[in-house]
C-alpha cells in the first residue's frame, strides 16, 4: 500500500546542526540606517543556545541591547523574556546572548522564537528581523519519517522500527479524529529515545516511572522505547496515548476554565490500543479495600512521588472515563468537552452536558466499581483562571509504563505482524522507505 511520506533531516536547519552545531545563519537584516548581520545561533543541545548578531548603524552609536525570546505556542498566551546583553558602545557592534537551558525542561524540537533590540545615543530603538528556531537534540543520528500530519523522529534503530511507530501513529489518527471530530491544526511531532537517560539529559527533574510526555502547546510527543518495550506492545499504548493529549488539549482548551487531569489521562488511556482490563479490576480491587483516591482530588494532578498513588490515579481516570462513555456514549463524551471549549465549568459543564453534577458522577461511578462509604472531599474554593506559565515553564503530560504486559485490543493495527517480522535492518530510505539521516 502506497504511503504518503518522505524523509527530511531535523525540519529547520537541521543539516547546519548536525555539521559543527551552527543552527541558523541569516545574511542580514536593514531598518533604516541601522543593519543586522551575521545572525546565526550555535546549538548545544541539551545544555545551551549561543546567538551571535553583527549590527551597524550609520544614525550614531548603539549604546545598548536586549536579546528577546519565548518560546512558541499553539495555543495560549506566550511571554517574552527581555535580557540586557553587555556591549562595547559604537557603530558596529558584536551581539551575543546564551540561552543556558541546563536547569529547564526543553525538549527536542522545542521552538524558540527571538529577536534583537537595540538603541542608539538618541534614544531610537531598533529590532532585528524575527526568527524562529527549533531547539533540536544533536547528540544523536535521527531517522525521520514523516507525511502532512505526522513526523516520527528516532536513532539507532532499524527501519522497520520507525516504520512500525508510523503505521501506529496513522491508526491512532484515524481512530481519534473520529472519536474528537476534529483534526489537529498542526503537524504532530513523536520523538523516540532508547532509553531513560537519554530522555532524562533534557529535563529539570525526571521520574522514573515517567515512559513518555506530550507538550501539546507544542505539538510535541517524546517517548522512551526499550528494545523490550518494542516488542512487548509497549508502542501500542504509548504512541496512541501521547496523540490522544494532543487532540484532547486543542478540542478542549479555554485559558479561562481547568479541566480535570484524569479526564484527560482518562482520555488518553482510554484511547491506547491495548486491553486495560487488569487496570480496572485494581480498580475494583481498590474500591473494595476502601483505597480509593477521591476522583475530585485528582483533578489537579496525581502527584509525582508516591508511585503507588500514581498508578491507583492512572487506573481509577481510566476507569471513570470507561464508566462515562458507558453510559452515555461518545456522544456524551464530546458534548462534555465542547462544553469547555466554550469557556464552562467543569460543575457546570457535566450539568449540562451529562444531566448530572460533577460529583453525582463521581458518586455514581464510584457505585459502579463497588465503592462503599465513599466520600467526596470538601471542596475548596480554587481559581478558574490560570495564567500561562513564563517562558522557562514547560508544561506537559506525562505517561507511566505499564506494570503489566499489554495485550493489543481493537482497533487492530494494518500489517503490525509483518511489520514486527521484518527484523531490524539498516538501511538508506528515500520518499518511497524509510531514510537514515
Amino acid at each position: 500500500m502506497p504511503r504518503n511520506y518522505r524523509t527530511s533531516l531535523f525540519i529547520i536547519i537541521a543539516a547546519a546542526l548536525c555539521l559543527g552545531g551552527i543552527s541558523g545563519v541569516s545574511p542580514g537584516y536593514a531598518q533604516n540606517s541601522v543593519q543586522f548581520s551575521e545572525v546565526e545561533v550555535e546549538n548545544h543541545f541539551p545544555d545551551e543556545l549561543l546567538f551571535r548578531a553583527w549590527v551597524s548603524s550609520a544614525a550614531g552609536e548603539i549604546v545598548s541591547a536586549k536579546f528577546v525570546y519565548t518560546y512558541e505556542k499553539y495555543y495560549s498566551s506566550s511571554s517574552y523574556t527581555k535580557d540586557t546583553v553587555e556591549i562595547e558602545s559604537g557603530t558596529k557592534v558584536f551581539l551575543e546572548y546564551v540561552l543556558d537551558t541546563r536547569d529547564f525542561t526543553t525538549p527536542p524540537l522545542m521552538p524558540i522564537a527571538y529577536h534583537w533590540d537595540v538603541m542608539d545615543a538618541d534614544g531610537n530603538h531598533y529590532t532585528s528581523e524575527p526568527e524562529i528556531i527549533h531547539y533540536s537534540d544533536i547528540r544523536f543520528d535521527w531517522q525521520v519519517m514523516e507525511n502532512s500530519d505526522i513526523g516520527v523522529w528516532w536513532h539507532d534503530r532499524p527501519e522497520s522500527f520507525g516504520e512500525t511507530i508510523f503505521e501506529i501513529a496513522i491508526a491512532a489518527v484515524e481512530h481519534q479524529q473520529d472519536l474528537f471530530q476534529a483534526d489537529l491544526d498542526y503537524k504532530m511531532k513523536i520523538i523516540i529515545y532508547n532509553n531513560s537517560a537519554e530522555f532524562a539529559a533534557w529535563h529539570n527533574l525526571a521520574h522514573d516511572w515517567v515512559g513518555g510526555e506530550t507538550y501539546s502547546n507544542y505539538g510535541i510527543t517524546v517517548q522512551i522505547v526499550e528494545d523490550s518495550g518494542y516488542l512487548s506492545g509497549w508502542l501500542n499504548n504509548v504512541i496512541p496515548h501521547e496523540i490522544s493529549h494532543l487532540y484532547f488539549d486543542q478540542v478542549t482548551y479555554n485559558s479561562t476554565v481547568s479541566i480535570p487531569v484524569w479526564l484527560n489521562e482518562g482520555v488518553a488511556q482510554y484511547n491506547e490500543f491495548v486491553s486495560q482490563d487488569w487496570a480496572l479490576e485494581e480498580v475494583n480491587a481498590a474500591a473494595k479495600d476502601g483505597r480509593l483516591i477521591p476522583l475530585s482530588s485528582l483533578a489537579t494532578g496525581f502527584g509525582a512521588f508516591d508511585e503507588e498513588r500514581v498508578y491507583l490515579a492512572y487506573h481509577e481516570a481510566l476507569s471513570a472515563v470507561t464508566y462515562l462513555v458507558d453510559s452515555y456514549g461518545n456522544e456524551g463524551l464530546g458534548t462534555l468537552l465542547a462544553a469547555y471549549k466554550d469557556g464552562i465549568t467543569t460543575e457546570e459543564a457535566f450539568q449540562l452536558t451529562l444531566g448530572i453534577s460533577a460529583s453525582q458522577f463521581e458518586l455514581d461511578w464510584a457505585a459502579s466499581v463497588g465503592a462503599t462509604n465513599y466520600a467526596i472531599p470538601t471542596a475548596r474554593v480554587l481559581p478558574t483562571f490560570f495564567p500561562s506559565p513564563t517562558a522557562p515553564s514547560i508544561t506537559n503530560q506525562s505517561t507511566p509504563v505499564p506494570r503489566t504486559e499489554p495485550t493489543k485490543k481493537v482497533p487492530a493495527l494494518p500489517c503490525m505482524s509483518v511489520l514486527l517480522l521484518l527484523g531490524f535492518v539498516v538501511g538508506i530510505v528515500w520518499p518511497s522507505r524509510a531514510t537514515k539521516q
